[in-house]
């Protein structure tokens, strides 16, 4: 036995004409309060918050973008500079390479212990720069991992931002 299956589930139904209950709403609360005003104020200072309010209003109901409906995108925007925003930075050491190969330097005379402790060194050193990262007292800390990785994010409209990368391994 077959059954249908709705196809576009997220479509609003059609109450008043073209409009969907919400449009129809955002519309006629505006016309109503430009109704509203036209008793309160001038009648040239009315016509011009009649346009400002009829607009939003019909801009608020009618226009989406990227499938999204401009209020939500209103409310986001809001949120967004609402809410502080977290910004890590985590500094990037870049070596400068010479002409020796990692090969002939080990050759030299550094031993594997060296170079771990040195590489413990060096990072400590910059969690103590940066604050990032509290030592543990006891065991070996310089075993320790730093679960938190971010990594900076380019989004299809071309903005970069910082993300937390989460493995989940």
């Amino acid at each position: 036995m077959q059954f249908q299956v709705p196809q576009f589930a997220d479509v609003e139904d059609k109450i008043v004409g073209p409009l969907s209950l919400k449009q129809f709403l955002y519309i006629g609360s505006a016309v109503g309060l430009s109704l509203l005003l036209f008793f309160i104020v001038k009648l040239w200072l009315w016509i011009i918050l009649s346009i400002f309010i009829i607009s939003g209003a019909a801009a608020l109901s009618m226009v989406k973008i990227n499938g999204q409906p401009l209020i939500k995108i209103a409310f986001s925007a809001l949120q967004f500079y609402w809410r502080p925003q977290t910004y890590v930075w985590q500094s990037e050491t870049r070596k400068k390479q010479t002409g020796a190969s990692p090969s002939q330097k080990t050759a030299e005379g550094f031993s594997l212990e060296n170079i771990v402790s040195g590489m413990a060194l060096k990072k400590s050193w910059q969690n103590l720069q940066t604050g990032s990262k509290v030592v543990a007292s006891g065991g070996r800390w310089f075993e320790q991992r730093n679960q938190e990785r971010y990594e900076i994010v380019k989004k299809i409209t071309g903005e970069r931002q910082a993300a937390r990368r989460i493995d989940y391994r």
